[in-house]
């Protein structure tokens, strides 16, 4: 292992004590949050895609999220593997989900508004088969392309001691990982690529999605979430409610990391030592970036009723409609048969339950069995 470089407190306390529990509180929620949406009530509702994608994508930030953590943002770096792969991968791993979940959201956001003002033409377009499959797989090879060139332009170079030459196992320093970000920042295709990348991730997905959240804001207000093709307006309702939140969340968390990005970033000699303002920024950034990738399971929970149900089956905290139909077919069964001495003409009738493992007994008012019948029925096992 490389000698490493000393971190200050502000680096030390957000990469070791801050970011590790936010990533285990994404990892565990959004894992919950996947397995609940995959669940048969929910999987097939054609909404319910984009969550998953959106799902996916938050655990998987948090996923990659945790190199930075151990590398402490490139600061430290315990062998050449570790430092090749935070300059090719680290950030840039990140950025890819971020992204798809960013253009995930926007198509959400695309489709409610269509719902609420042209809703004409909304049906029309999501009948055609697989628009959020082919949405998604072109989101998703775009994004991936956009990161490629920060990918393939990074290096590693050993930084030897004082008075040491530089030797090639870098036994007497430490290695520095140069990311794609800054390896060549002041070439002139850099620069424009760039500004290029930054309207693609950045700022034309954040002005169409408040563009259309504005539109579905001022569709609430007008009340126009009772519109003809909505079977189920509440439900609609709870879906742009949801679709907002996320938005607005995102807004609000990915700010300080794009003022910092904006306005304040540059290369520092001595950033991870030294004591500076724009990386007590940045660490903020970089905290507020991945707790919105937490939220959005707080925000299913709080607003949509058929995820909140299915988290409570799920955690054991209430009963499957399925498991409640057994239970008081059980409780009928046992209510009939206690009238039996009341002069009531009964038939046995035995039910198999969903599950296939278990036979109810249910009488019947209305026919008599024959005596094959009733042999037949109580050779029966379950």
């Amino acid at each position: 292992m490389n000698e490493t470089v000393e971190v200050d407190v502000v680096h030390m306390v957000t990469y070791r004590r801050v970011l590790p529990f936010l990533v285990t509180l994404g990892l565990v929620t959004n894992l919950v949050a996947l397995v609940v949406l995959c669940r048969p009530s929910l999987r097939h509702t054609k909404v319910n895609g984009y969550l998953i994608v959106l799902t996916v994508c938050d655990f998987f930030v948090c996923v990659f999220y945790i190199p930075v953590i151990t590398t402490i943002t490139g600061c430290v770096h315990y062998s050449y593997t570790d430092a090749l792969y935070f300059a090719h991968f680290g950030w840039t791993m990140v950025g890819v989900f971020q992204t798809i979940g960013i253009y995930t959201i926007l198509w959400l956001s695309l489709d409610r508004f269509m719902a609420v003002w042209m809703y004409d033409l909304y049906p029309r377009i999501q009948q055609k088969p697989h628009v959020i499959r082919n949405r998604m797989i072109v989101t998703g090879i775009c994004c991936v392309a956009i990161f490629v060139v920060y990918m393939i332009d990074a290096a590693v170079v050993c930084i030897p001691k004082v008075d040491q030459d530089q030797d090639q196992e870098c036994k007497h320093g430490h290695w520095i990982s140069i990311s794609g970000f800054q390896l060549s920042y002041s070439e002139q295709w850099h620069q424009v690529f760039r500004v290029i990348f930054s309207l693609f991730i950045r700022w034309i997905p954040s002005t169409l999605l408040l563009g259309f959240n504005a539109g579905l804001v001022v569709g609430v207000a007008r009340g126009r979430l009772s519109f003809p093709s909505a079977s189920h307006p509440n439900a609609e309702r709870n879906l742009v409610t949801i679709t907002i939140c996320i938005t607005f969340s995102y807004i609000f968390f990915s700010l300080p990391i794009v003022v910092y990005i904006t306005a304040f970033a540059s290369k520092l000699d001595d950033r991870c030592s030294g004591f500076h303002s724009k990386e007590i920024l940045r660490a903020v950034g970089n905290c507020f970036q991945l707790l919105e990738h937490i939220v959005h399971v707080f925000f299913m929970a709080g607003l949509n009723s058929a995820f909140r149900k299915e988290l409570k089956v799920f955690l054991r905290l209430e009963q499957s409609t399925v498991e409640k139909e057994d239970y008081a077919g059980g409780i009928k069964g046992e209510e009939e048969v206690s009238r039996k001495g009341k002069g009531y003409q009964l038939t046995p009738r035995l039910e198999r339950s969903t599950n296939g493992l278990a036979v109810n007994l249910r009488l019947d008012h209305s026919v008599t069995p024959n005596r094959s019948t009733r042999n037949t029925m109580l050779e029966l096992e379950p």
